[in-house]
């Protein structure tokens, strides 16, 4: 928790300065493939530290809030939320610019657009418009204060935006089969998907004002409206990574992913047949995320060509290997997610002492519960067997914590984490009857859902590394004056 927030503040300020890269292009008139490489890297960064703190956020909420969940659609989760999708977006369409000098007009939109949501998200989050778990202040008039901050940057922004946008014009052309093709497709998926979120998050405020009705917009909706652009968003993705610039050849290139739609498909299918009837989630989940990553391997072994010389990938470039790491990730992370949504197993009860009770395959035992003075807390911890086929694998400590001085009482989950599923243990009250409220959830895949982060996390430090970012605008500064151009 120590550092969630403050990764996040980093990725903030870094799409502060795609922002700033924007506004200068206006003011000048100018985009064109070196601003395109300078915004690359800021942008990249910026999303590296939003990724890195909103799954340290997610984390942390899953094993120390005892609630079970790793995202709960709360208003200040979705508020660092949509400064992702949008930088997300704005770095393929900054890769358009530099490549092919198209999309202009949109990237500037886009790096305008990230900001303002960063400085949207302050205002959730700062003003307390908005109820959450986790909003940090209810001052009206910090609030008004943010709230002119957003409006004169963002909204000068903007204006400026209207009235110098026509002078970006677009130099490159290409297909509608094309890499930049499907990275516009990419675009327009990242952004719907921000605007759904962020009328999900919006509209409780929007109905009080204006129909003064109170409503509450959870999970259900975002999970029915948000879901289905992250589905066409992987489905997609290993095809478009792997097109040619300018004018694609499909065919060619499905037959390269062949292997790995049969892999993906087989993949879904053992899980289909395992499941035994369930919902599509799962199945659809593991297919996508089987794609991404056997796609990511698959564009990889593509560069070596006909010589098959692997030593090759060595000398690939770190930003492509990046790509690829980054896109596997994402696949890790949708399997984790679509896992843990699709199979968890949830049991609730009062636990009686050494009666062992059954959830899906595990044996779960109540052994005692102990009172524990802490620091600065008095906690009941409870010790708990879980057994597997009669096997004892873990004991476990759950806790229900009260702070006397905030009298906050706090939960402490308990978890045997392991590769394939976690059990997840929290202990409540004590019951008049004798016995403990306990709750048991079976969580497939959970940790995948991390190691999908962090792994598009360093996918995005590979990028970084590449030398392409650090020398290219240097040297063609050098080659100017080494021919008497002055340097723009």
């Amino acid at each position: 928790m120590a550092f969630h927030p403050p990764f996040l503040y980093l990725g903030y300020v870094g799409l502060s300065i795609c922002f700033s890269f924007a506004v200068a292009a206006l003011i000048e008139g100018r985009v064109d493939a070196a601003w395109g490489r300078w915004v690359r890297p800021w942008t990249l960064l910026s999303w590296v530290f939003l990724t890195v703190g909103i799954a340290l956020g997610s984390w942390w909420a899953y094993y120390e809030l005892g609630w079970g969940g790793f995202w709960f659609w709360d208003p200040v989760e979705n508020a660092s939320f949509m400064p992702w999708l949008l930088a997300a977006a704005l770095l393929h369409s900054a890769i358009v610019v530099e490549k092919r000098e198209a999309l202009k007009s949109w990237t500037v939109l886009l790096a305008i657009l990230a900001f303002g949501f960063s400085l949207i998200g302050t205002f959730i989050v700062r003003s307390g418009v908005l109820t959450s778990v986790h909003a940090f202040a209810t001052d009206p008039e910090r609030g008004v204060f943010i709230l002119g901050i957003l409006v004169f940057f963002t909204g000068g922004a903007l204006t400026l935006f209207a009235a110098r946008a026509n002078v970006m014009q677009a130099k490159g052309v290409f297909g509608i089969v094309s890499r930049e093709s499907a990275l516009v497709v990419n675009n327009i998926l990242l952004a719907v998907a921000c605007f759904v979120v962020f009328t999900g998050t919006l509209w409780p405020l929007v109905a009080e004002m204006l129909f003064d009705r109170k409503l509450s917009v959870g999970a259900p909706f975002f999970n029915m409206a948000f879901t289905p652009f992250m589905v066409v968003l992987g489905a997609i993705l290993p095809i478009g990574a792997m097109l040619s610039w300018k004018r694609g050849k499909p065919g060619r290139v499905m037959r390269q992913l062949a292997p790995a739609f049969i892999l993906a498909l087989a993949v879904a299918g053992l899980f289909w047949a395992m499941q035994t009837g369930r919902s599509l989630l799962g199945p659809i989940g593991m297919f996508l995320g089987t794609w991404l990553i056997a796609g990511s391997v698959t564009d990889i072994l593509s560069r070596l060509g006909k010589s098959r010389d692997f030593g090759r990938l060595l000398r690939l470039p770190r930003a492509d290997w990046g790509k690829a790491v980054a896109h596997a990730g994402l696949g890790v992370c949708m399997a984790g997610i679509a896992g843990l949504m699709a199979w968890e197993q949830e049991d609730i009860r009062v636990a009686q002492l050494n009666e062992p009770f059954t959830v899906d395959r595990f044996e779960i035992e109540l052994l005692g519960v102990e009172r524990v003075q802490g620091p600065n807390y008095i906690s009941d911890m409870g010790e708990v067997a879980v057994r597997e086929e009669g096997r004892e694998i873990a004991h476990l400590y759950p806790e229900k914590r009260t702070y006397p001085v905030a009298q906050m009482p706090t939960t402490e989950a308990a978890i045997d984490y392991r590769f394939l599923r976690d059990v997840y243990v929290v202990i409540g009250d004590a019951q008049q009857g004798g016995g403990w409220t306990m709750r048991v959830y079976i969580k497939p895949l959970a940790n995948w859902i991390w190691a999908g982060a962090i792994l598009m996390a360093l996918g995005g430090a590979l990028s970084l590394s590449d030398r392409r970012f650090r020398v290219a605008a240097g040297a063609r500064k050098s080659a100017k004056l080494r021919q008497g151009v002055p340097a723009e």
